[in-house]
């Protein structure tokens, strides 16, 4: 937080945290934090400076209540899955599952899903140990367009991420932009380090100039 914190007080910095979390999970972690918020997988944006949330998307929410008996049945045939519903998407969580089960059942509800939906204006995530249905075109590559849009030619851009729907942001952004998946290597990043420690170490660099901070790629 204070690393986050210095960062977004630093001249000339701007800082987007984008996330599948719903709006109120992110107003309760960062929300008093100099940086913009992106919740949802960039569904809902809270500038900084400001406490308002805006929707960049249409959304009809019955479709929701459609889905929602699908996904209460494999949680409840799941022990340790469980069901977030948020504004634009619904998920079913199974990290907290058996370890060989969950994944059998995220195949099995993965395929379900695929037939369900097929030829209508939604898609289906398979991010870590979580299978989302979400409104197509609700992705993290509002956030890569937004960017794209607002960044001057000599501004510098550095965007990490560590999950399968980062790569919609990664291939949105210029090709200019130094882009780093954390952990798991990416066809659509630049760059890889190996841990949420590397990434806070390069972070941390920008507000201490330490250049011993640098990342082990």
């Amino acid at each position: 937080m204070d690393l986050l914190r210095g960062l977004g007080a630093r001249p000339g910095t701007d800082i987007e945290i984008v996330s599948g979390r719903p709006r109120d999970t992110l107003e309760s972690w960062l929300g008093d934090l100099p940086v913009s918020l992106w919740a949802e997988h960039g569904f809902w944006w809270r500038p900084v400076g400001s406490g308002q949330w805006q929707p960049t998307s249409d959304l009809d929410p019955a479709w929701l209540e459609r889905l929602a008996p699908i996904f209460t049945q494999f949680a409840e045939a799941t022990p340790g899955a469980f069901v977030e519903r948020k504004s634009a998407s619904i998920a079913w969580h199974y990290r907290r599952a058996h370890r060989e089960f969950g994944p059998r059942q995220a195949h099995e509800l993965r395929m379900l899903l695929g037939d369900a939906l097929s030829n209508q204006p939604f898609e289906v995530l398979e991010g870590k140990k979580v299978i989302e249905v979400r409104l197509r075109g609700v992705s993290k590559a509002v956030v890569g367009r937004h960017v794209a849009s607002v960044v001057k030619d000599d501004t510098a851009v550095l965007a990490f991420g560590d999950d399968r729907t980062d790569d919609d942001l990664f291939r949105a952004l210029p090709p200019t932009v130094v882009t780093v998946a954390v952990g798991t290597p990416s066809d659509h990043a630049r760059f890889t380090v190996r841990s949420p420690a590397a990434v806070r170490a390069a972070l941390r660099s920008f507000v201490t100039d330490d250049d011993r901070a640098t990342p082990a790629a």
